[in-house]
């Protein structure tokens, strides 16, 4: 359901790779990096609309990654530009590439030995080279940014979705032989092809096929006859010359992009959504101001002294879990950044247990058995060896996630705002931000000392307080108070290698080898932050119940020690990123929504407060999720590619649930 298969392929002798799905080389034999230069970095004139481009940012689009040469050559050849034009608008590449069938780890490997001037590149490829999961995987190579789908190109292009329309700046035309591969080469393709590139766009090929020669032609790229390279005779390339707008196909969620001169963005909130996001945004270039209003960062939700880093897989939407199953992956890559920064924070990459310790849960891990995961990401296991996991014994078996991990969630968020603070980030804490409102330039906030800042984008990421605002009140958000119990360890809990979940969790020791987190207690529509003597017991207890071990007996709440945070969740369970929506202007919008549909009458774009967004509702999961919401917020904001597909975007959206009622004809209050 999830995953992808990698390549059935092998090498010749001359270390050529070869399919054998498709019965065709990878790149020539006679020299793969010369064709990759002559066919796709000379037939779109890279080097030449590089020197020109007023924009901040050029997206490149590939059918076909294979062996991820022509990423590797475009990368080389855009570090060359930059060197030599430091002072260009030009700042960033985009290589959004499309690949059904993925090089197993070692194949990647072997390919990559032919060139060993990207041999630093392609350990960092290596390094972050996913488990073959269905979407988009987005990699950072510093100036370059690698958007690698993968599953099917038919399935995979239209979810870059309304907002990439017209954004592309050139395509590399790529993928086996069309004799060969007759499946991708198709007209559909070419459509999409047509809805997403610029005006004045490009596109290359190796092909000279007339089949193609006409199916581009058809949809309206201008065609030139190239000398082929090596043997082949002829090859394509072509343009987009006119515009060609075209209609939206679910305007409800069109999301939109700031304007900004300045590019200053205040963010409100201290917790790991705001960290992400500023994270993101300063890669971007962006002049950030963080409000919080505690003392200091992650003193709420984000301030645990352990906390888990796992995929939520246990919900039945599966747009959310293909979210979850992305942000595990793109997070691990930014925890890794995190520690090549010399960044402090305790963790442990152990793994994640998640226990059948009642019916109910089994039923729910036989499920996510059923998506057909990876074995790296999910893995059922027995009693028995599930207990040989954890380290200790189990009265149940239950699934695996051997990549999951625990970190201390306030050292890492309070550490990393100390660098993001030499790097420019204003920090400024005891700013309790009251109410906002819209100005000509963008958006003036005010404190709870009547005091007064202006900001040209405001990012909401304050939690559960985050409808406090007339512009969010709207938002079908509530809060989750969770008390967090620290017990001291044993000769027993000592033995715990991994974190375990079941109707609670209880990690690993700490790395003083002093204590344990257990919990958390689940209290809905309650700020209280008082510690609570029964939810302490009930945490024990719930342990003691679920697990009904003889270790178990070990755990001891008696001291007190306990951490209260209030989350901010929803009744979906998805987390909610991108613009703040209007809900007066939407509502007169899209009252009518379901009859607007059934008549096919025109339908307006969402209308939603201009630079204004937010990320919210991550509930229990912020370690796992805020990292790749973040990554999008800062691509939407800036109007760059987003690393979600359109509709796992829309189940994300912040109207969602308003739209879910007005496309079936309901009242929305």
């Amino acid at each position: 359901m999830f995953n992808v298969q990698y390549a059935d392929m092998h090498f010749n002798e001359e270390n050529t790779p070869i399919s054998n799905q498709f019965d065709d080389v990878y790149f020539s034999n006679h020299d793969g990096l010369a064709e990759t230069d002559y066919v796709f970095l000379q037939g779109n004139q890279l080097w030449e609309r590089w020197i020109t481009c007023e924009n901040s940012h050029f997206v490149i689009a590939e059918t076909g990654f294979g062996t991820g040469l022509n990423f590797l050559a475009t990368t080389a050849l855009f570090r060359k530009f930059r060197q030599q034009f430091q002072h260009s608008p030009l700042k960033r590449l985009y290589f959004i590439s499309f690949e059904k069938y993925p090089l197993n780890p070692t194949a990647l490997q072997q390919a990559h030995s032919t060139y060993p001037q990207f041999a630093e590149l392609s350990r960092h490829l290596q390094c972050y080279w996913q488990s073959p999961i269905k979407g988009c995987q987005r990699i950072h190579f510093d100036e370059t940014i690698l958007d690698l789908w993968l599953g099917d190109v038919a399935e995979n292009l239209p979810q870059l979705g309304d907002y990439m329309n017209e954004r592309i700046d050139a395509w590399f035309l790529d993928g086996f032989a069309p004799s060969k591969n007759p499946e991708m080469w198709n007209e559909n393709l070419y459509q999409q092809m047509y809805r997403f590139t610029k005006p004045t766009g490009t596109f290359a090929t190796f092909t000279a096929a007339s089949a193609v020669r006409k199916g581009l032609e058809l949809v309206g790229f201008e065609i030139t006859k190239r000398k082929g390279f090596g043997k082949k005779r002829e090859c394509l390339s072509g343009q987009k010359t006119q515009a060609k707008p075209t209609a939206l196909s679910a305007p409800w969620y069109f999301p939109q992009s700031a304007s900004m001169k300045k590019q200053d963005i205040a963010i409100i909130g201290g917790g790991i959504a705001s960290l992400c996001a500023a994270i993101s945004l300063l890669q971007l270039g962006a002049n950030i101001t963080l409000y919080c209003e505690d003392e200091q960062p992650a003193l709420n939700a984000s301030g645990n002294k352990q906390g888990a880093f796992y995929p939520q897989l246990s919900d039945d939407n599966p747009l959310t879990i293909h979210f979850y199953l992305h942000a595990f992956s793109y997070g691990k890559q930014l925890l890794d950044w995190a520690i090549k920064q010399g960044i402090e924070f305790e963790h442990e990459f152990c793994g994640v247990a998640l226990c059948a310790y009642n019916e109910k849960s089994a039923v729910k891990l036989e499920k996510i058995s059923q998506l057909g995961l990876p074995n790296e990401i999910f893995e059922m296991l027995d009693t028995q060896a599930l207990s040989e996991k954890v380290g200790l014994p189990l009265s149940c078996g239950g699934g695996f996630i051997s990549q999951g991990a625990w970190l201390a969630p306030r050292q890492f968020v309070q550490n990393t705002f100390l660098l993001l603070k030499k790097c420019g980030v204003k920090i400024k804490t005891l700013q309790k931000i009251t109410a906002l409102s819209q100005t000509q330039y963008g958006w003036q906030l005010m404190n709870s000392q009547n005091q007064h800042m202006e900001h040209e984008v405001v990012i909401l990421a304050n939690g559960y307080k985050i409808t406090e605002f007339v512009q969010t009140e709207k938002l079908p958000l509530y809060p989750i108070r969770g008390q967090v119990s620290q017990i001291p360890t044993s000769e027993n809990l000592l033995k715990l290698k991994s974190v375990l979940c079941y109707d609670g969790y209880l990690t690993p020791v700490d790395q003083a080898k002093l204590s344990h987190c257990i919990g958390a207690s689940h209290i809905r529509d309650n700020t209280d932050r008082t510690f609570s003597e029964q939810e302490q017991r009930e945490n024990q207890q719930k342990l003691q119940q679920n697990l009904a071990q003889i270790w178990t007996q070990e755990v001891d709440t008696s001291g007190n020690l306990a951490r209260t945070g209030i989350r901010c969740s929803v009744r979906d369970l998805a987390p909610m990123v991108g613009n703040v929506p209007n809900f007066t202007q939407q509502s007169e919008d899209y009252h009518n929504l379901f009859n607007l549909r059934r008549r096919k009458q025109p339908i307006p774009s969402a209308v939603n407060f201009p630079n204004l967004f937010l990320s919210a509702a991550l509930g229990s999961r912020g370690l796992t999720s805020a990292p790749l919401l973040g990554e999008t917020l800062a691509s939407l904001i800036y109007g760059e590619p987003l690393p979600l597909g359109e509709n796992t975007l829309q189940n994300l959206s912040a109207n969602r649930s308003w739209v879910r009622k007005w496309l079936k004809g309901a009242e929305v209050k």
